[in-house]
């Protein structure tokens, strides 16, 4: 039993190619056949649906592909944020740690954070970010200093 459609036996490509449909023309004084038309069988019934059937598949692709580059696209856009993280205590300790709220809630945790030391990084340490949640994170610097000014570039993880 051949399950492949007909179209796609020949050189399969799975390109649809049309059937030209014909009307019946019969002369009207004598009903005789001047033009036959195309048959109304299951032939070209199934010729028609499978062209039918083969353009839903393409275009559940491209939807597919439409969605992935528009997730794509997401992850390279961003947002921008200037923190200001205070140290109150004294030398060897530290507690800058702030929880920075996002503009836009994120669909995953998959976001990467990019920090940049605005001013004087002269005993800031590491600025660490951790805790990562879809609407923000936490952020602290690990040196002495008492005020760091840092901006924030958050990209990737969608967006709701």
């Amino acid at each position: 039993m051949n399950v492949l459609p007909e179209y796609l036996e020949g050189n399969r490509t799975g390109s649809y190619t049309p059937e030209q449909w014909l009307d019946e023309v019969k002369d009207k004084n004598s009903d005789e056949i001047i033009q036959e038309g195309t048959p109304m069988d299951a032939e070209h019934f199934n010729h028609m649906e499978q062209g039918i059937h083969n353009n839903s598949l393409m275009l559940a692709l491209l939807l597919e592909n439409v969605k992935h580059t528009q997730q794509s696209v997401e992850s390279v856009d961003g947002e921008e944020l200037e923190v200001t993280l205070t140290n109150t205590k004294d030398f060897y300790f530290n507690n800058s740690v702030k929880t920075v709220a996002l503009a836009n809630m994120r669909s995953t945790l998959d976001y990467r954070v990019i920090t940049e030391v605005q001013g004087n990084p002269v005993n800031v340490g590491d600025v660490v970010v951790y805790d990562k949640q879809v609407n923000g994170f936490k952020i602290a610097f690990t040196g002495s200093a008492k005020s760091v000014t840092v901006r924030c570039f958050v990209q990737g993880g969608g967006t709701v």
